[in-house]
């Protein structure tokens, strides 16, 4: 086509002519081919005998229709570059299993012995916290192998009670004879009955593209190799999970559970939830294993971090020990196990510490425990008194332990004695504690959190020197 110049009042010359080629795009301006193929709503007839039903849905869009064009906001990233990522908690049952670090392949390989209940599981500790209207992302990268003898793989977004996660089911055995090739489904875990039920999708049955070689995507998994999977969800109670992979750079939507309308109640009880891999024995086994690489959480649209504030003050002071210079812990702060009758499953982060002292200047340090055998009254895990923050507090304090064993440190200080003998002094936290991983949280089991402790020892270390202090913590419960 001739392109005419305004300006010249003329047409441009043959050697400058341009050429137009039509192109067909769908609506987020991507050119329509054999591997973006036209998003067409409906049933195309081929002939008498075919009929291909062509899907309307697309990955360009979240959970919730909207276009992906925000940034998504990270609630957890992980992987495993120098060691075992410290952001996961391991449980493992039976001898021979095992969560170890491959450091060639920058991954943890989750595996068990062979006993008939063996098992390994590799869980973050964050449960990372949806926002009602807003689509939650998961990706997660891992390999299967092929299947295994009675054991169970599976990777996901997922606890004991609810959850959502790709699982592989091994070869199972009768009378020494293979009975079974293994499969591969998607499964959404449920504990609104209160006993954990699991409703299973077969790869025959995806109902998007079963990823076989047969879908639109001509996408032929193969789950000896690695994977990339991608889970994203709506909630609110009844929303729509989608399930794929993202191969080639593209994302592959294989399954999706429809809820509203269809169920009487919600389709998991807590979208809060864990990163998790686990590999189960289902009878005696030959030692399974699979590989978790590297995953990630995101809210797409933003994220406002919904949470309460709380505080607590010391009634009275304590005075640090002699010889001077002994450190102590002054006061305290850990999750309760249970709230509201329920897995403690939030998070708490400091925002402010205020600490009076009396008589002598002291330095005080806060450090992260891990877990109720690191403080004590006389004796490591024992004597300590906790005391619940309220009844709308999910969590505890302590005001009388003695002993401890030291953990991460992240904030430290000194609090002068003054003229008059006393001192008070606000320290804000915020800058230090808004890194997302500055929080304490429940174990597995929600049975033994990490405790947030109050270090202070006089700075002088000349005799028997000592110092009367108090403080006063303020913090954010995270659910």
């Amino acid at each position: 086509m001739a392109q005419f110049n305004k300006n010249e009042q003329d047409f441009l010359n043959q050697e400058r002519t341009l050429f137009e080629v039509n192109m067909i795009a769908n609506k987020n301006g991507e050119v329509v081919s054999s591997t973006n193929p036209f998003p067409v709503t409906g049933t195309v007839g081929i002939s008498s005998e075919t009929v291909i039903t062509i899907n309307p849905d697309t990955t360009s869009v979240d959970a919730f229709g909207r276009q992906r064009v925000a940034e998504p906001f990270t609630l957890g990233d992980y992987k495993h570059i120098y060691g075992l990522n410290v952001d996961f908690i391991d449980s493992v049952s039976g001898s021979g299993s095992t969560v170890t670090f491959q450091a060639n392949k920058a991954c943890a390989r989750i595996a068990t012995g062979i006993g008939s209940t063996a098992y390994a599981v590799h869980q973050t500790r964050a449960y990372h916290h949806y926002q009602p209207g807003k689509s939650q992302l998961i990706f997660g990268s891992f390999n299967f192998y092929a299947p295994q003898q009675n054991a169970t793989k599976r990777t996901g977004y997922f606890d004991d009670r609810d959850g959502i996660y790709l699982e592989q089911v091994g070869l199972s055995t009768s009378n020494g004879v293979d009975v079974g090739i293994g499969t591969h489904n998607w499964v959404i875990r449920t504990y609104t009955s209160g006993i954990a039920t699991e409703k299973r999708i077969p790869q025959s049955q995806w109902n998007v593209d079963k990823c076989d070689g047969t879908g639109v995507s001509g996408f032929n998994i193969d789950f000896t190799k690695t994977q990339l999977f991608f889970v994203d969800f709506q909630w609110l109670g009844v929303g729509r999970v989608r399930c794929g992979f993202a191969h080639n750079g593209k994302l592959i939507l294989a399954h999706e559970f429809l809820h509203s309308n269809n169920l009487d109640k919600v389709y998991i009880s807590n979208p809060n939830l864990p990163v998790r891999c686990e590999v189960r024995n289902t009878g005696v086994g030959v030692g399974a294993s699979m590989d978790q690489i590297c995953s990630t959480v995101a809210s797409e649209g933003g994220y406002s971090e919904s949470g309460i504030d709380f505080s607590h003050s010391m009634v009275t002071t304590r005075t640090t020990p002699t010889p001077a210079g002994t450190e102590f812990p002054l006061m305290a702060l850990r999750l309760k196990n249970t709230f509201n009758g329920l897995p403690n499953r939030m998070s708490a982060r400091l925002n402010n510490l205020s600490i009076y002292v009396e008589t002598n200047s002291i330095s005080f340090r806060i450090v992260k425990l891990d877990g109720n055998a690191n403080i004590g009254l006389t004796t490591l895990g024992q004597g300590t008194t906790w005391t619940s923050a309220g009844d709308n507090s999910g969590v505890e304090y302590c005001t009388n332990a003695t002993v401890y064993n030291d953990g991460d440190e992240f904030s430290a200080g000194f609090v002068p004695s003054g003229a008059s003998q006393n001192s008070l002094s606000p320290v804000t936290l915020g800058n230090i504690t808004n890194a997302k991983k500055n929080v304490i949280r429940q174990n597995i089991d929600s049975t033994d959190s990490e405790i947030y402790a109050i270090i202070v020892r006089t700075i002088t270390t000349t005799g028997n020197a000592t110092a009367s202090v108090a403080c006063s913590l303020q913090w954010r419960e995270i659910y």
